[in-house]
């Protein structure tokens, strides 16, 4: 469906969740890429998951995964590939 899948392991980002998603989406838009955001909550501490939800809502085009402690950066990256369908798939710091 879409052509580009980005997956964003997310560790304690709650910061971080908005501003992604503003950055990705504005230089993706003015390029006409079509795509999509898997963000990978990996057991956060703060507010993380409640960030990704709440975005989620407002974007069709946003996933989530929430583990339920942290397994590593590797995980969430594997997690993202299994729930990706773009044609191609990038990996991002949730930090940029």
């Amino acid at each position: 469906m879409y052509s580009l899948s980005i997956i964003l392991p997310a560790y304690n980002e709650e910061m971080m969740i908005f501003k992604a998603v503003e950055e990705i989406d504005n230089v993706l838009k003015k390029s006409g890429i079509c795509y999509e955001i898997i963000f990978v909550n990996d057991g956060s501490r703060d507010h993380t998951w409640d960030k990704i939800r709440e975005v989620i809502t407002n974007f069709s085009n946003i996933k989530g995964v929430n583990f339920t402690r942290n397994f590593g950066k590797e995980a969430a990256i594997k997690a993202g590939l299994f729930y990706s369908t773009g044609s191609c798939a990038v990996v991002m710091d949730c930090d940029m």
